[in-house]
């Protein structure tokens, strides 16, 4: 199970390294998001990472209608995909694709989030670990 989850982990930070420089080359050369292995690369290592959450999910038995904060990861996912398609192919001005790309960026970090605090409301827990460590610093 830990190189399932090391695999997992893996293709989260190569997905994010590959959206963001997707976006920033998207910017001075629309058309090479849409060329065909840059498509697969994407396609491929989401796929494996879908695959391993699942997989994850279920050795542990965990459930999206169990456990609350896998739902809210699983429901910003749906939200990340749906900007990322907007991004990517179906906006036509360059503002527009700018804006969902970043949009789609910040649910990434929500995403990420949700996974590390097993929170629905990661920013929550964020403020009580922060005001915990002010508290002790004063």
């Amino acid at each position: 199970m830990e190189t399932l989850k090391y695999v997992h982990l893996t293709c989260a930070g190569l997905t994010m390294l590959f959206f963001m420089g997707r976006g920033l080359i998207m910017l001075q050369t629309p058309d090479f998001v849409n060329r065909r292995w840059v498509r697969r690369v994407a396609e491929s290592i989401d796929t494996i990472l879908f695959s391993t959450g699942v997989l994850l999910a279920w050795m542990t038995s965990q459930t999206p209608w169990g456990d609350i904060w896998l739902a809210a990861k699983l429901g910003m996912l749906l939200v990340y995909i749906l900007l990322g398609m907007i991004a990517f192919h179906w906006a036509k001005s360059r503002a527009v694709k700018f804006g969902t790309w970043l949009l789609a960026l910040g649910v990434l970090v929500m995403i990420v989030s949700i996974a590390l605090t097993r929170n629905p409301w990661p920013f929550e827990a964020w403020g009580t670990f922060f005001s915990c460590t002010f508290d002790t610093l004063i």
